[in-house]
C-alpha cells in the first residue's frame, strides 16, 4: 500500500471513529434526556408525548387547555428554539396552558437534553420505543405499574433508580438533597408508614420537608404498587440498551 493510500485510509478511519463518537454522545444525551422527559413532562404529555399523561384528564376536567401532543407537526411548528423556550420559560403557546416554568428548576443543561429528546421523539423507531418500555418495566415480582408510577412521580427528585440524583439544576439539588432510597431510608418504614409518607408528604417526616404529598394525585392502587416497587429498589438493576 502506498503512503498516500495509507494516509487516505487513515483519514477515513479517523472520520468514521469521530462520527461514531459523536453519535455515541448523542445517543447518551438523548437517553438521559428521555429519562428526564419521563420524570418531568410525561405526567402531562404522556411517556410518548401523546398528551395522555396521568394528569391530562384532570386538567381537561378543570376546563384548562389540554397538554399538547408532541407529534411531528407540532414539534416542527415550534422548532428547537420554540421547544426549548416552552420548557425554559413556560411560554404558553396556547392560552390557558398549564405548562410550568422549568428554567430555574432544571437549569440549561437538562433543558437542552429534554429539548433534544422532544425534537427527536416524533421520528424515533421501534428500537427507541422498546428502550422506553424497558426503562419503565417493573422488576420481576413487583406490581406491574409500580416502576412507572415511581419514574413518573418520584424520579425527578430521587433519580431513575433511587440514588438521590434527580434531574434538577445543581443549585436546586444542593438545596433539596433527596436521600438515597435503598438501604436504611426504606427500612425505617413499614408499608403503611411508607404509604402514609407518600400520601401526606415529607412535612410529616424528619428531614424530608421538601417532599410533596401525593394524596390527590396518586390513586390508592397505584400508591400500593409504588410501595411494592420501592421495597424492591435495592435489588433493581438498570435496564440495558
Amino acid at each position: 500500500m502506498s503512503l498516500r493510500l495509507a494516509g487516505v485510509c487513515a483519514a477515513i478511519l479517523v472520520a468514521v471513529a469521530a462520527t461514531g463518537c459523536r453519535e455515541g454522545r448523542e445517543v447518551a444525551r438523548l437517553e438521559s434526556g428521555g429519562q428526564a422527559f419521563v420524570a418531568q413532562c410525561a405526567v402531562c404529555h404522556g411517556v410518548r408525548g401523546a398528551g395522555d399523561g396521568p394528569l391530562a384528564a384532570s386538567i381537561i376536567a378543570e376546563g384548562r387547555t389540554p397538554p399538547a401532543r408532541l407529534d411531528a407537526q407540532r414539534v416542527a411548528s415550534l422548532g428547537r428554539s420554540g421547544v426549548r423556550q416552552a420548557i425554559e420559560t413556560g411560554a404558553h403557546v396556547r392560552q390557558g396552558s398549564p405548562m410550568p416554568v422549568w428554567g430555574p428548576h432544571l437549569g440549561p443543561e437538562w433543558i437542552a437534553r429534554i429539548t433534544d429528546y422532544v425534537v427527536a421523539m416524533p421520528e424515533v423507531g421501534e428500537t427507541a420505543r422498546d428502550r422506553v418500555d424497558r426503562y419503565l418495566a417493573a422488576p420481576a415480582g413487583t406490581p406491574p405499574s409500580g416502576r412507572t408510577v415511581y419514574v413518573t412521580y418520584c424520579s425527578s427528585c430521587h433519580g431513575p433508580y433511587g440514588e438521590g440524583d434527580g434531574f434538577y439544576s445543581p443549585e436546586m439539588a444542593s438545596r433539596m438533597k433527596p436521600p438515597r432510597l435503598p438501604g436504611e431510608v426504606l427500612s425505617a418504614f413499614d408499608d403503611e408508614q411508607l404509604s402514609q409518607l407518600i400520601r401526606a408528604g415529607g412535612g410529616h417526616a424528619a428531614n424530608a420537608v421538601t417532599m410533596p404529598g401525593w394524596l390527590y394525585t396518586i390513586p390508592p392502587g397505584e400508591r400500593q404498587a409504588l410501595v411494592g416497587y420501592l421495597r424492591s429498589l435495592a435489588g433493581t438493576e438498570k435496564a440495558r440498551d
